[in-house]
């Protein structure tokens, strides 16, 4: 009956409440279900409520590249991070076949930005399986990639950032940094010209996004990109860091919600700094006295910073020598459960499920991921994790 019908607004604020497999089952409903999910208000509201989820592949090329995307769940009183799967990406298998090195360049609102080895750069919506593909940009001689951003302008643009580095020294390396900026929608790479920078050749270096700015350690150095002002800035470090040294070394991440923070350790403890403003607050200092006896006897790389249960935060890390990844509660001293694979070469960032459609940027084509192959249908949701040991 047409009176039983129920309100537009209150099926948005149902279906927003859904996890994203259960939405997807819903477009196939019906024709009504489907366009109500495209919805842009809708696309905006589910985005407002969805969880934020944990992304990590290896990039090794002997290995199939398999992006994991799964919801994390602090189960404090149980010292354990609970993993449920969300989506499985097998980018060997997808449409632009990526058989060599993947990088993440990061993830904004549900889209997710990667590098292919030879610079072809996609940016991806996993839960709508579609991606494009950004132009190529200008080549130049003795110019090298320094490091890779992504994230969107306070005025809601979304920007690509790749920071290049003219060779001016080869004992030590040392080059002038450069920047270059796409804009998704405008088909086109901007370069911003050389920056007042002169930094030691750090390798390919991984950008954090943070309300409207990427940020980069280099060498015990912050650097700042302002997507709304596009300004490239050397940012204080937080007082007493010793900054760059054979010993110490740096990480950056996001924590309490929305801020920058800074994840500084050597073989005598480690320190968390959070920023608030413009300012550095001290938030958490072990020595290795008080650390846990799993790190104390350990060679480890820390891997990734997440937010954890009532206001804690959690460093995943990688114990030396082992094909697993370890979690620990940086407020409780523990050492938490997780039964996730890995070693030195995962690669990890947050990610959060969407449904903001590329077509929406415009200039862009935006293909399928998989394509129309029904053969890759059973493979490419085969996740590599085993959950239901979970």
């Amino acid at each position: 009956m047409e009176g039983c019908v129920l309100p537009e607004n209150l099926i948005f604020d149902v279906l927003s409440r859904l996890p994203v497999k259960t939405i997807a089952r819903c477009k196939c409903v019906c024709k009504k279900w489907r366009d109500l999910v495209s919805d842009t208000y809708f696309v905006h509201l589910h985005l407002s409520r969805s969880p934020p989820c944990l992304m990590f592949h290896l990039y090794l090329p002997i290995v199939n590249p398999i992006l994991e995307l799964v919801e994390v769940e602090h189960e404090a009183d149980y010292h354990r991070l609970t993993l449920n799967h969300v989506k499985t990406l097998n980018l060997h298998l997808s449409a632009f076949n990526a058989r060599y090195r993947i990088i993440q360049v990061g993830s904004v609102n549900g889209l997710i930005c990667l590098c292919h080895t030879f610079d072809a750069t996609y940016v991806i919506n996993p839960v709508l399986e579609e991606y494009m593909i950004l132009p190529q940009p200008p080549r130049f001689r003795n110019i090298t990639l320094l490091g890779h951003g992504f994230g969107v302008s306070m005025a809601g643009e979304y920007k690509v950032i790749r920071i290049l580095g003219r060779s001016i020294s080869q004992l030590p390396i040392e080059v002038s940094v450069e920047i270059q900026v796409y804009t998704l929608g405008t088909d086109q790479w901007r370069s911003l010209g050389p920056t007042p920078f002169n930094i030691r050749h750090p390798g390919e270096v991984g950008g954090v996004f943070v309300n409207s700015h990427v940020y980069w350690v280099i060498y015990g150095q912050i650097f700042d990109f302002d997507l709304d002002s596009e300004t490239f800035e050397l940012i204080p470090s937080p007082l007493g860091e010793p900054g760059y040294d054979t010993e110490s070394k740096q990480m950056l991440g996001v924590l309490k919600g929305s801020c920058l923070s800074l994840f500084s350790w050597t073989s005598l403890g480690f320190t968390v700094w959070v920023m608030k403003g413009e300012s550095w607050y001290k938030a958490i200092a072990m020595n290795e006295e008080n650390m846990d006896p799993v790190l104390k006897s350990l060679e480890w790389k820390p891997m990734y910073l997440i937010d954890g249960s009532d206001g804690t935060s959690i460093l995943i890390f990688w114990p030396q020598g082992t094909e697993s990844l370890e979690a620990y509660c940086l407020d409780t001293n523990k050492i938490l459960d997780l039964n996730l694979p890995g070693n030195f070469w995962t690669v990890m960032h947050t990610y959060r499920p969407s449904f903001v459609k590329l077509q929406d940027f415009g200039s862009e084509r935006v293909h399928s991921l998989y394509g129309n192959d029904t053969a890759f249908v059973k493979d490419r949701y085969k996740s590599s994790l085993m959950f239901e040991r979970m």
